[in-house]
């Protein structure tokens, strides 16, 4: 079986949570089902002057293939007109592995499994002002054409068949996403501090962290973080603006300035951060606030756990299904709901150590291997139903 990788978003220089799936995928999957061949392809005009590998070292059964167009004349090409085709690009295959939604231009739909990460587009439009109705129907014809679809948690795995109702709820398969446990572990104190003096963040502090775009509820978290009673505690606001919505960060930064000149003191914005800073920032946290609207699966719920941070998040979509008793949730709708939840754990040094134990349990459970081995198994069943 030859499975061709939808590698783009894994080599972009600022991924969000997508990026880094497909990043783990392909550094896990080839390994996983070693009698398939994988090609992981991208775009890479640059490569025509400066060729490189994007997966250096990876399994011997994975290959790449560049396409050597620039990514802002292939992708509208390809969406108005319908070419370049994917076959004509990489050859012959069995399977197309979409990461991100959609393939891009292909006659043969019914060799794409798409990875479908949330339908927030669906139960929160205003989220996600970028999906218009043409894309709408690609998905849905994506879906119905697909011989399987990947989905990252049972919430998304429900809306999808609501969004769908006539697809064949068998060929749908939930596959919980990972995290390396290794990489998160909580840093040392000298690098917290670091990080803690680069920010200008105060000793106890609650951390956000993910794209600014309005599924994150963020608005929300600062009014929240605005009726905390502890004077001393800070919010820390981690994460770039989306390209799809760069009005998102001014949303936020007007809620902040709301806030009583006291209260704004004490909330720092970071900017879109590195991989080191994102661990050093959990590690000196006192808790993750992470009250999202909707999330296919919630990344930085189990990158707390595997920092030993206590968790705060919505009680709504996938996210009580990824943090299960190891979280404290809230109604992400309610800032006093979010609030609450804040002072209990600032407030409450054993329920943070007991928060602390479960998570550590909890994210032993979702790994990339595990990831890996389960996509292996949704892809051979594609493949047979291709046939």
């Amino acid at each position: 079986m030859k499975v061709v990788v939808d590698a783009r978003p894994a080599i972009g220089p600022r991924p969000t949570g997508v990026g880094r799936y497909a990043r783990e995928i392909l550094r896990h999957l080839p390994a996983a089902d070693p009698d398939a061949a994988y090609v992981a392809w991208y775009l890479h005009a640059k490569g025509l002057l400066r060729p490189r590998s994007f997966f250096p070292g990876a399994a011997p059964n994975l290959a790449e293939r560049a396409s050597r167009f620039p990514a802002r004349v292939y992708q509208p090409l390809a969406w108005r007109t319908g070419f370049p085709r994917i076959e004509w690009l990489v050859g012959d295959y069995d399977l197309f592995l979409a990461t991100n939604f959609l393939p891009p231009a292909t006659g043969r739909l019914r060799r794409v499994v798409p990875v479908v990460h949330d339908l927030a587009f669906v139960r929160y439009p205003g989220t996600a002002p970028h999906v218009d109705e043409r894309w709408r129907r690609r998905l849905l014809a994506a879906v119905l054409a697909a011989p399987g679809v990947i989905v990252p948690s049972n919430a998304v795995r429900d809306d999808l068949i609501l969004f769908a109702p006539s697809i064949d709820p068998t060929r749908v398969h939930v596959v919980h996403h990972g995290v390396e446990q290794a990489t998160f572990t909580a840093a040392p104190a000298p690098v917290i501090d670091d990080v803690r003096r680069r920010f200008a963040i105060g000793r106890r502090y609650a951390l956000s962290i993910g794209g600014i775009e309005p599924r994150k509820n963020l608005t929300a978290l600062v009014r929240a973080f605005g009726l905390v009673a502890d004077p001393d505690v800070w919010l820390v606001i981690a994460g770039g603006a989306v390209n799809w919505f760069p009005e998102a960060s001014a949303q936020v930064d007007a809620a902040v300035e709301a806030l009583p000149l006291e209260v704004r003191a004490r909330v720092v914005r970071t900017g879109y951060v590195s991989d080191p800073d994102r661990v050093a920032l959990l590690s000196g946290a006192e808790v993750l606030a992470y009250p999202s609207l909707a999330e296919g699966f919630g990344f930085p719920v189990l990158e707390a756990f595997a920092a030993n941070v206590p968790v705060l998040t919505s009680n709504t979509s996938s996210l009580p299904e990824v943090a299960g008793d190891a979280a404290v949730l809230v109604d992400p709708t309610d800032p006093g709901s979010i609030a609450a939840g804040l002072d209990e754990l600032f407030s409450d040094s054993d329920l943070r150590a007991m928060l602390r134990a479960k998570g550590l349990a909890r994210v032993t459970g979702f790994t990339w291997e595990r990831c890996a081995r389960a996509t292996a198994k949704a892809l051979h069943e594609a493949a047979e139903h291709a046939r």
